[in-house]
């Protein structure tokens, strides 16, 4: 074929698959778009060729260049005015372009959007479910944060407290630490109640509230009169308590409690002749007696301050009054290692030690 179209633009036009043609009066006056058609019907299937008519009047017929005249119903589509092509007819074109049948690519068309809006319907599911999850477990955080648990538990053991019909104005709560000793996420409470009712001469109770779950507690721990108590990690991952209930001529005695069986109970105590309890790295370790029938001791040993026989007697009271031998009563509280000495108490929670050979099995 002769004529103004160049060489490069007629190979374009002979090796390309089919023709998208944008029908407008501009490209229906165009001679070079004219020339185009031609060359593309002359080595094409009509059938390849697709027409798009464009502009904004869409009162009329759209005008076609006049090599069209003799093609017998060409596909056309309608893009005039604000008219968008519409899926169906994007699929048309598809399959005059890659010249397929458009039934079988409508139906693989059809088949894809299935499958698309599955998977977009599994991934907002699945997008949900992964946000309900996170959204609950946020809830279930701040309902578990120390703050929240604290409100909880102060709530629940007031309520405890005037079970005994005291107005709330008497009720005396000091929680003294709050600390999640067995590392499960709730926390444990240190409460001293400082009500008057649950004071004696000994002083007041102090007791340990391990959380079964939130609003629901038991008490895993009870003493009477001690201090304020300090916690240490265990070898298996939970902690231990430590009381400095006792003392010896007014230096602490340390009560060391571990977790048995969902409560604490005593592990031994630890002497550290002076130094505070942080700085004590070497304690002198105590295990304590069996409560039941434990040894007697004879009634003219005098305790001293530390396991050596030239240690000082104990002193007690405010005064620091020493023990002389034959005026007190004295109770066995443990052992030290290699059996050498015993520790005692002496009187409301003074000790001292004794050596062995004042010491009895009964």
């Amino acid at each position: 074929m002769s004529g103004p179209l160049a060489e490069r633009l007629r190979t374009a036009i002979d090796e390309a698959p089919a023709m998208v043609l944008p029908a407008s009066p501009a490209s229906a006056r165009s001679r070079y778009v004219n020339l185009e058609v031609e060359h593309f019907l002359a080595g094409h299937d009509p059938k390849r060729l697709v027409i798009v008519a464009t502009g904004e009047d869409r009162s009329a017929e759209p005008e076609l260049p006049p090599a069209l005249d003799h093609v017998e119903d060409p596909l056309w589509l309608d893009v005039r005015g604000d008219r968008k092509l519409t899926r169906r007819e994007l699929v048309k074109v598809a399959a005059v372009v890659l010249g397929v049948g458009f039934e079988a690519l409508w139906r693989r068309h059809v088949r894809h959007r299935r499958q698309l809006t599955a998977l977009w319907c599994a991934l907002t599911l699945v997008v949900g479910a992964v946000v309900g999850t996170a959204l609950v477990r946020q809830l279930d955080a701040e309902k578990r944060s120390p703050e929240q648990q604290r409100a909880q538990f102060l709530e629940w053991m007031t309520k405890e407290v005037k079970s005994v019909d005291l107005p709330v104005s008497e009720v005396k709560l000091n929680i003294t630490r709050v600390d999640d000793l067995d590392n499960d996420g709730l926390m444990e409470f240190f409460v001293v109640n400082e009500t008057a009712e649950f004071c004696g001469s000994g002083g007041c109770t102090s007791s340990v509230y391990r959380t079964v779950s939130p609003g629901q507690y038991e008490a895993v721990l009870e003493l009477l009169g001690t201090s304020t108590a300090r916690v240490r990690p265990a070898e298996d991952g939970t902690k231990e308590i430590i009381f400095s209930d006792l003392s010896v001529s007014r230096e602490p005695l340390y009560s060391i409690y571990a977790l048995r069986d969902g409560r604490f109970e005593l592990k031994h105590y630890e002497f550290c002749d002076g130094f505070v309890f942080e700085a004590c790295t070497e304690p002198a370790v105590i295990t304590p007696v069996p409560r039941e029938r434990p040894p007697s001791v004879d009634e003219s040993a005098v305790p001293l301050e530390r396991p050596a026989a030239d240690a000082r007697k104990v002193r007690i009271g405010a005064a620091g009054t020493s023990l002389e031998a034959g005026d007190h009563d004295l109770t066995v509280r443990g052992s030290l290692a290699g059996g050498e000495w015993y520790l005692v108490e002496v009187w409301k929670k003074s000790c001292g030690f004794v050596p062995a050979s004042a010491v009895r099995p009964r």
